[in-house]
Parts: structure tokens; C-alpha cells; sequence
């Protein structure tokens, strides 16, 4: 199994079941983006990514949208963050949003290097005992070739 998909799948178990716990960040992925293979995506249990590389503008977009499992464990609205290590100044922010809200963005990129796709969102957790807060975090590491 993926090591991306193992701790997301443990982050996801760990929230649900003791919501308040602090967790490790997951390992991240690691998407290669070539001329001839500029699309990527990736499933697991607790989010769905997809990334392009637009070759003639050199640009990225990426897409990241919550499993329908993992939508429905929040409760109300979330709150989500992005960050891309290796763009400075680069982060991507939304409040108050559906649990099913698709979240997306570009930005320009140097080929050959390595970049850092980190992204968290922060919920609400209805658990036996009460509101719980939760989130899930999703890694990415990605290169353009």
C-alpha cells in the first residue's frame, strides 16, 4: 500500500475515532510530471488529487476534493489551507466551505525542482460524546520533468 494512502487511511481512523488527538503530518507522494505525461492524479481513502502541467506557461493546477466518506464525518462547514514549499508567499485559503468544495489553484514552476503540496482541512466532528474538532492533511511532493 502506498505510503501516502496508509497515513491518510491512519489519520482518517485516528480522527474518527479520538477526534481531539494531535497526529503526524502524512508521508507525501511523489507525482513526476513529464512532457508526455502531464496529467496525474491520485485516489485514496480520504481525498481525491489531480494535477497539470502546462508546459507552455509552465504552469501547475492542482484540484484536491474530499472522499464522499470523508465528507460525511464533517460536521457544518470546514476551514482549508495550502501551501506549496518552494513558492514563497504561495498559500491558498478558504473558509467556511462545504465539505464537498473543490479545492484548486496555479501557479507558475521552474522544471526539475521539487515543490511541497500541503494541505489541511479543519472541521467539526459530531462524536458520542459531543463536537469534536477534526481535520485531515493531505501531502504532496511533485516535480516537473
Amino acid at each position: 500500500m502506498n505510503k501516502l494512502v496508509s497515513a491518510l487511511i491512519s489519520t482518517a481512523a485516528l480522527l474518527l475515532a479520538f477526534p481531539g488527538i494531535a497526529h503526524a503530518a502524512p508521508n507525501p507522494a511523489d507525482l513526476e510530471f513529464t512532457t508526455s505525461s502531464p496529467y496525474r492524479e491520485y485516489d485514496n481513502n480520504v481525498a481525491r488529487f489531480t494535477g497539470q502541467v502546462d508546459y507552455s506557461t509552465s504552469t501547475f493546477a492542482w484540484a484536491l476534493k474530499l472522499t464522499v466518506a470523508t465528507q460525511r464525518v464533517v460536521y457544518g462547514s470546514m476551514s482549508c489551507r495550502t501551501t506549496i514549499g518552494g513558492i514563497s508567499g504561495y498559500s491558498d485559503n478558504h473558509s467556511d466551505i462545504p465539505p464537498d468544495y473543490l479545492l484548486h489553484s496555479s501557479v507558475r514552476i521552474d522544471r526539475g525542482r521539487w515543490y511541497k503540496l500541503r494541505s489541511r482541512c479543519d472541521f467539526k466532528v459530531l462524536t458520542d460524546t459531543g463536537m469534536q474538532p477534526g481535520n485531515v492533511e493531505t501531502a504532496v511532493d511533485f516535480v516537473a520533468r
